[in-house]
């Protein structure tokens, strides 16, 4: 048994394995960089621009410097000029007089403005609202508009005009989680969810209005706030939903953790099995009773909303088949909830998945600026291009074609003639991502950006000017300014490595290998030790996704923030730059059967599911080390996280000569557990076979190296597979290890999260390098 000193964690460790002797200690030094590469964001400065577009619609500011030193510039495209938005000192003069005392920091005491007229702006400063003439610097606190009552005096301003939350079932198999409230075009109600009924919440002075009060847990009530705007563009209307989850299997799991422990039951699909139907309302605020919509089915069919029209005659939505491969876009008539079929994608295999469609905003539908048709993304001609459609639902023409994958519309200037998209044109490099526009003609396609890597692109309302972050593996961040032919306008921010080059870093790698089939390229990311020296040999560890739904490999230079989701997040995203300073040469791969190429690309994974993706995955770690003397190939190992951890697994049991540890986790191994594999593999009941070959239980009796499986007692969506991919092995006779985490759902994050990312390191320590971990006692 392995027993971890720090951090202390309530946690279930199951280890049936002994570990090899240790022959040394880890350096502190590789120690010490390993650490600072966890928080990788924090050793680059400068290099990413996040534009806010002012009323003119070509001018910006943005937020720089730290919290205790926030600047905020403004940017003039048409001038060049570049000066701060605020005279600091005169703005915290004024707050200092309005509030009674001096505001936190030395900068500028907030982040967040908006304009409110040509020289004024409006922000918060310690949850109070407060209006700043930028000629004048005369401040004033915004006072509620009347008096409504002792309710408007006891809820706080702030809290009045703040999204609060709301819990939501979005059946993803994972429970009920918390969603903010969404707030009304004119700004007068915050619509949300209690207890299965649709509320109101009014800003005036935060009453709550219930709207419905016949929603239970079977026939609830339900509406999106994040991925779409549920509002019509007058406020009058909202669109909503009864959804039905009668004949669903629920899964029970427990929260250990509490004073008592407490039992939950969470609706879940299984492949073939009942699916939630989805009843789509008209909400009128006047009447307060939702009118169904005039759906013909809704059994076995998904739907998502796509947007209102600007007149709010009509809502947009669209109905996907349950194994996605056909999509209808529709319009409900507002007033009377008649529904019209606008435009049809169908294909043989999957024509998008849940993850795009259902749960992300990745739809491939743009309405035009004035409602006269719009833009959708197929992948018909074998490649990801764009199509436009009247809003009768002709098709007018095909837009893009060519050997690249479009990646999605980011603005439409119809006034001017150009659509502008972004997409992966540079066929030396195919995975990098550039802005591109076209006519709505369909001719004259010319990239507009250039320069290595993926280029993060913000549009200007008047689609005069675009700001463009962009980087590449090995190339930190940088930010310009372009006119919206590509012509560069200023630079506005390079990122400085300074701490970075302190720490010590090696440059990543970007390496092309070939698939399987000897002929398809794959493109590998590849992390170096800090120190690297190339007369050494690394062993090698492989972070493997493999989920047909995303690529996985790093194409950017990483570091960037991830907003609402704070620093546990990024620590684990860089997890696998940060372990490579420990010694180790850390690769990830995208093999074929995953999206970012042609749909013939993609199209590998339906039916076969395992094999062939593993097949890709060991032939590229073959060819490296083949080809660098460094990489030392007795000594792999191959690591993952959900269908990760599948992948993970499958590839020790498929290629036990390869890889010699593996570390998986939350790994969904049952086909049949769960409707994703559905689009991929088809109904079960008529492809038993494609659901047999992808069995990795079957195969468990064949371990020969490492296994560490870890996992949550409450991931409903996989707990079930890592209890019984354990209990095979035991059958078996197979020694491995196991870790399971109280109150922890699908992923460790927290302290847990920290826990589990030292375990990892640990084991992949004390298996490659033969190395003692401080702090272990074994």
């Amino acid at each position: 048994m392995i027993r971890f000193r720090p951090p202390p964690i309530t946690s279930l460790l199951l280890l049936a394995a002994v570990l090899p002797p240790a022959s040394a200690q880890v350096a502190p030094d590789r120690e010490a960089a390993y650490q600072r590469y966890l928080d990788f964001g924090s050793l680059i400065e400068g290099g990413r621009v996040n534009p806010n577009w002012m009323p003119d619609g070509n001018s910006f500011w943005y937020a720089k410097g730290g919290p205790q030193q926030t600047v905020i510039q403004r940017v003039d495209p048409a001038t060049g000029v570049v000066e701060e938005l605020f005279d600091t000192p005169r703005l915290r003069a004024a707050l200092t007089e309005a509030l009674g005392h001096e505001p936190a920091g030395l900068g500028v005491p907030f982040r967040q403005l908006a304009f409110t007229g040509p020289s004024s702006v409006q922000f918060m400063v310690e949850g109070q609202t407060f209006v700043l003439d930028l000629d004048t610097y005369v401040v004033e606190r915004q006072r509620t508009p009347s008096s409504l009552g002792l309710v408007s005096y006891l809820v706080s301003e702030a809290d009045r005009v703040t999204p609060r939350t709301f819990i939501r079932e979005v059946f993803q198999g994972l429970g009920p989680r918390p969603f903010p409230e969404r707030l009304s075009p004119d700004g007068q109600w915050f619509v949300g969810l209690d207890h299965h009924n649709l509320t109101l919440r009014a800003t005036v002075d935060g009453r709550v209005v219930p709207i419905t009060d016949d929603g239970t847990e079977f026939e609830q009530w339900d509406v999106e706030t994040t991925l779409w705007n549920p509002w019509s563009p007058d406020s009058q209307r909202l669109v909503v939903a009864r959804i039905s989850s009668h004949g669903m299997p629920r899964i029970p799991t427990i929260k250990w953790l509490k004073p008592l422990e407490e039992a939950e039951f969470i609706p879940t699909m299984l492949a073939g099995g009942e699916l939630y139907d989805t009843r789509l309302h008209i909400l009128d605020l006047h009447t307060r009773t939702p009118m169904p919509v005039e759906q013909d089915t809704t059994a076995d069919y998904y739907y998502r909303v796509l947007t209102w029209l600007p007149d709010g005659s009509e809502v947009v939505f669209a109905r996907y088949s349950r194994v996605m491969d056909r999509v209808d876009i529709q319009a409900a008539d507002a007033l009377t909830g008649a529904v019209r079929t606008l435009a049809t994608d169908v294909s043989e295999t999957f024509v998008t998945h849940h993850h795009d469609s259902v749960w992300g905003s990745r739809t491939g539908f743009s309405l035009l600026p004035d409602a006269s048709g719009f833009i959708l993304v197929s992948e018909r001609d074998g490649w990801r291009h764009l199509y436009l459609y009247d809003l009768d639902g002709n098709l007018v023409r095909q837009l893009t074609e060519g050997d690249f994958p479009v990646e999605a519309v980011v603005g439409v200037d119809q006034q001017g003639g150009w659509v502008y998209f972004t997409a992966q044109t540079d066929p030396e490099r195919p995975y990098d991502l550039h802005l591109n526009r076209v006519t709505l003609d369909g001719t004259d396609r010319t990239q507009l950006t250039e320069g290595e890597g993926r280029h993060n692109v913000a549009m200007s309302p008047s689609h005069g000017y675009f700001l463009d972050t962009y980087s590449s593996v090995d190339t930190p961040p940088r930010s310009v300014l372009r006119r919206a032919d590509g012509e560069l306008v200023l630079t506005l921010s390079e990122a400085d490595t300074g701490r970075l080059e302190e720490v010590g870093w090696t440059p990543p790698r970007e390496v092309v290998v070939k698939a399987a089939d000897g002929e398809t390229d794959l493109w590998m990311t590849m992390y170096l030790p800090y120190d690297f020296d190339p007369s050494r040999r690394y062993p090698v560890v492989e972070y493997i996704y493999g989920g047909p739904q995303t690529t996985t490999r790093p194409m950017d230079f990483g570091g960037e923030p991830f907003p609402g989701l704070g620093s546990d997040f990024a620590r684990i995203g860089n997890f696998n730059r940060a372990l490579a300073n420990l010694g180790f040469v850390v690769v990830i791969v995208d093999g074929r059967g995953t999206p970012g190429r042609s749909k013939a690309f993609h199209d590998v994974i339906v039916g076969n599911w395992g094999k062939p993706v593993i097949n890709d995955h060991a032939a590229a770690i073959r060819q490296l080390i083949d080809r660098f003397d460094f990489l030392d190939g007795d000594r792999v190992a191959i690591m993952g996280a959900s269908w990760g951890g599948y992948y993970s697994t499958r590839a020790i049991l498929q290629e036990p000569d390869l890889y010699k540890v593996c570390i998986s986790e939350v790994p969904g191994y049952d086909m049949h557990a769960f409707h994703l594999y559905e689009p991929y593999l088809g109904m079960p009941q008529e492809n038993h076979e494609h659901y047999e070959a992808a069995n990795v239980f079957r195969m468990a009796p064949g371990l020969k190296g490492q296994l560490l499986l870890t996992g949550g007692i409450n991931d409903t969506g996989t707990q079930a597979d890592l209890f019984q991919m354990s209990e095979t092995l035991v059958r078996a006779g197979i020694q491995h290890d196991m870790m399971v985490y109280a109150n922890t759902g699908h992923g460790a994050f927290g302290q847990t999260g920290e826990y589990n990312m030292e375990l990892k390191k640990n084991y992949l320590v004390e298996h490659l390098l033969n190395t003692r971990v401080p702090g272990v006692d074994r």
